[in-house]
């Protein structure tokens, strides 16, 4: 908007300055500024000078007023919820004026090296951000380190290693780490991670690390954690989340190599244990492998067990945690009337909506008012990238790290992406009417995240931008226009004459040209030809 209104100024500027040189004739500016002093000039306006001036300022501040209400209303919801003073404490509450721009870690992300880094050796583009990696390193240093590790050579190069810019630097650190340890767990994972070329190798190493971590919680005693301090249960909690963190990546990689009930049975052994699969977000990797296996009656308790959602009425107002489960969700009520939307006709349009089929379409509904990036990538209207390992919940990094993994589970459903894609062309011309719900905050926040040559999903796109120019535009004109022909009559007569002249030429010119080309009439041409063709 601000690059739009510089350019309208520079027109309504440039648009002053061509009158003025078109009209330096009539006007007699230069022999007005030579003859005529300042003073003599102004003594002899009349008082309808004066009344037009104020007839003119007061058009032009009605015309200020009303793009200052227009503007207005179709942003004061983002304003009051950017405004970070505002003493409206229910404003703050909303969460539709309150946008949530928390970074989440993506439960579903690829491996470093045997996924993303072979994606950027095939096409030669980066599929993560420095800033998403950025947060990644973070996220390591957090889970695998603590205060209790100094003094300890192996951990102390780790923390080394998980602050290095560079991929190769950080796995020549974990190798140091392991020439002093052989079996230190996070150096494993590290090398897991961004040196395994494929799934089978990376599975192997996280074999490796979890031997190590489990045996180094056996050989936990009461002597050996108090001799860590008054932090020794840091350094137990720290091994434990490790140990959890390798489990669920090999129930990733059981999930990759299509062991399903192997993977299932390892996230279900996490989930037990509701500190730790809350934090890694472990209930995502069970739906979407319970989704794989065809398991909807377990998808079904495994949202009303995390989420609520889908449960009895008193649930459903509740706001849903992610795209995962809202989507999810429901996909589950479009599954049971997906049959009748496989080839829709006018038919079944008349015949009205069944009370099933409108609780699936308030449900695609209330899932597109969480995230509404999603449906254009499940139904392939926009192209899909490499989820990155981190996403904005109600962004377009969500809807990515969402689609990639479920576009599959909706294409096994026939005629779901057909009921998807009626209720979409339904749902965007209501929502462009109520755009204040979604956050401008989160379009610049995703950049962040997503790679500069992918195409940003915005949404609702601010259409209409052009079209607003132009009205602005056609709107002063004609304001100039007519305060010109107020002060000017007989000038401004001249040039009406001048161009409504000009502009019949034009229309006779290009209707003879019209002539030459066409026949004069039409009608007994094609007559004639039908005469003329022979009979089959």
């Amino acid at each position: 908007m601000a690059c739009s209104w510089t350019f309208l100024w520079l027109l309504w500027i440039g648009l002053v300055a061509v009158l003025l040189f078109a009209l330096r004739g009539p006007l007699k500016i230069t022999e007005s500024l030579e003859s005529v002093s300042a003073t003599s000039y102004f003594n002899n306006l009349t008082p309808k000078f004066y009344v037009a001036l104020t007839g003119t300022s007061s058009l032009v501040s009605g015309i200020i007023l009303i793009f200052e209400w227009w503007y207005f209303k179709n942003n004061a919801g983002i304003d009051s919820g950017d405004d970070e003073g505002s003493d409206n404490e229910e404003s703050l509450d909303s969460p539709k004026t309150v946008p949530e721009c928390k970074v989440w870690r993506n439960p579903m992300a690829l491996f470093r090296a045997a996924e993303y880094n072979r994606f950027r050796k095939e096409t030669n583009t980066e599929p993560l951000t420095y800033y998403d990696m950025n947060l990644s390193a973070q996220d390591h240093q957090s889970l695998f380190m603590c205060d209790e590790d100094q003094g300890r050579a192996e951990y102390e190069i780790m923390q080394v290693a998980w602050r290095e810019r560079e991929s190769q630097e950080r796995i020549q650190t974990a190798r140091e780490a392991l020439g002093i340890n052989p079996e230190c767990a996070s150096a494993l994972v590290l090398l897991a991670e961004e040196e395994s070329e494929t799934v089978t190798q990376a599975e192997n190493l996280l074999r490796r690390a979890l031997r190590a971590i489990e045996a180094t919680l056996n050989s936990y005693s009461n002597n050996q954690i108090a001799s860590y301090g008054q932090n020794g249960d840091a350094v137990r909690k720290r091994d434990l989340t490790i140990q959890t963190y390798i489990k669920r990546r090999l129930a990733m990689c059981a999930r990759k190599q299509g062991r399903l009930r192997e993977a299932i049975k390892g996230f279900r052994d996490l989930s037990r244990d509701q500190s730790l699969s809350t934090l890694l977000s472990v209930q995502d990797n069970l739906i979407e492998a319970c989704l794989e296996v065809q398991a909807y009656a377990d998808v079904q308790n495994l949202l009303v067990r995390y989420d609520g959602y889908g449960a009895p009425c008193s649930y459903e107002l509740r706001e849903p945690r992610s795209a995962a489960m809202s989507y999810t969700s429901a996909l589950l009520k479009v599954r049971a009337v997906a049959e009748n939307f496989r080839c829709v006709t006018e038919s079944t349009i008349r015949r009205g909506l069944s009370s099933a089929e409108q609780t699936a379409i308030e449900a695609l509904t209330r899932a597109m008012e969480f995230n509404p990036h999603v449906p254009p990538y499940l139904l392939e209207l926009r192209a899909m990238i490499m989820p990155p390992e981190h996403f904005l919940k109600r962004g377009d990094s969500e809807a990515l790290a969402y689609a990639f993994f479920h576009i599959q589970h909706w294409k096994r459903i026939d005629g779901a992406l057909q009921l998807l894609s009626i209720v979409w062309k339904d749902f965007v011309p209501k929502v462009n009417k109520d755009k204040h719900t979604f956050s401008s905050q989160l379009e610049s926040a995703d950049k962040e995240l997503l790679p500069a040559w992918h195409e940003q999903s915005v949404f609702p796109k601010n259409e209409g931008t052009l079209l607003m120019l132009l009205q602005t535009f056609i709107c002063l004109a004609i304001c100039i226009l007519a305060v010109l022909a107020h002060q000017f009559p007989a000038s401004s007569g001249e040039i009406f004459r001048t161009l409504s002249t000009i502009g019949m030429q034009l229309y006779d010119n290009s209707m003879q040209t019209f002539s030459q080309w066409a026949p004069g009439n039409i009608i007994p041409y094609l007559a004639s030809k039908q005469v003329q063709a022979p009979e089959l």
